[in-house]
């Protein structure tokens, strides 16, 4: 189902399944994205829109005014319409939990290809326990731990923190200190999942964003990692620290300031940044590019806190800003990752081609 004219369609996979929240977040980065890169030229972009009560739209852009006109579809007209416009990749701009598992599957069950990393990947990562765990099984540090289902009691020493197993954007969580209402932040955190991460409080030296791009040798390239500026009396990063929400609280931008980038990282650090996060990526089976929140304690030894594993392309992104301090534009990074994708797709297709089907094995 690969597109063959001159120029390959790229469909933009927007919207959401879950909340009025995360479909925010989608419609910012994606309108974003979906702006920069139309200037080009290089593909046919094309957006493709998820909705809250389960239609699909493909608008001939992302104003409002596209988006309005655009018929709603039933899922099975959608695979019809995705059948019609034979795109050559898939670029996810979903960010609720559905978004970035079930309809990623989706893509990969029509055989279209995914820039970026896979739905099995992005099921692992989104789970926080599971990615701590599979990340310290390959010997990166984190933060001891306790996964807590609805009744159970926190053993840990305060202070220490709750997060939701399951959320994004600093959704739910707590710092747990002396005065701390537990169940108050228990009720809390359980009010966005089933499961809650109790995790240890990394005493605060600096927070930062640590992301690795994998070259087309195989090799690792470790951009300039972002600061974040927090004090003794906001040590973690909240909702309020990343996302501008309206009266509904509802995202609408990003929060500028209160970072840096590049951050100023000695050659010390910046080793053990590197071994954390390409352990990190090669563990998690990651694809394309990868981002890590990374606690560095007073002493200067870093802590894997969470798995990023999605970019949106937008000029604003994480990866793109990082890679922007190493003098590539929004346009080289995202039209390397879309090269590429539709590579694996060709690659893959050649040798099918060949007659290589698999006699053994579950992978597809």
């Amino acid at each position: 189902m690969t597109n063959v004219s001159a120029t390959p369609v790229v469909l933009h996979l927007c919207g959401s399944a879950a909340s009025e929240y995360y479909e925010g977040v989608s419609t910012y980065y994606s309108n974003e994205c979906f702006e920069e890169v139309a200037k080009h030229g290089t593909y046919d972009n094309r957006p493709c829109i998820v909705h809250l009560d389960g239609t699909w739209s493909f608008p001939a852009d992302l104003s409002e005014g596209a988006k309005a006109k655009a018929e709603r579809l039933t899922i099975a007209q959608a695979f019809a319409k995705i059948a019609e416009l034979k795109p050559a990749t898939m670029v996810p701009h979903m960010f609720c939990l559905p978004g970035m598992t079930t309809y990623r599957g989706i893509f990969d069950a029509l055989c279209i290809p995914i820039v970026g990393n896979s739905a099995v990947v992005m099921g692992i990562s989104t789970n926080k326990v599971q990615s701590k765990a599979i990340v310290e099984a390959a010997g990166v540090p984190v933060p001891p731990a306790q996964l807590l289902k609805k009744g159970d009691v926190p053993h840990m020493k305060r202070p220490f923190i709750l997060k939701p197993c399951n959320e994004d954007n600093s959704q739910g969580i707590t710092l747990i200190k002396e005065n701390t209402d537990l169940q108050k932040a228990l009720d809390y955190a359980f009010s966005f999942d089933y499961e809650v991460l109790c995790e240890s409080y990394i005493e605060l030296g600096r927070e930062l964003r640590v992301a690795v791009l994998e070259k087309d040798d195989g090799s690792f390239q470790m951009l300039p990692c972002i600061e974040y500026f927090l004090t003794d009396d906001s040590p973690i990063r909240t909702p309020q620290h990343k996302l501008v929400t309206d009266s509904r609280g509802v995202p609408t931008t990003a929060v500028v300031g209160g970072r840096k980038c590049p951050a100023d990282i000695d050659d010390v650090l910046a080793k053990k940044l590197l071994n954390l996060a390409v352990k990190s990526h090669t563990a998690l089976g990651c694809r394309d590019y990868s981002i890590y929140d990374v606690r560095v304690d007073p002493q200067g030894e870093p802590f894997f806190l969470e798995a990023c594993l999605y970019c949106s392309f937008a000029p604003k992104s994480v990866i793109v800003a990082m890679a922007g301090e190493v003098g590539m534009k929004q346009r080289e990074v995202y039209e390397m990752f879309v090269d590429r994708s539709i590579k694996r797709k060709r690659e893959a297709d050649e040798q099918a081609a060949d007659g290589a089907a698999k006699r053994l094995g579950m992978r597809a």
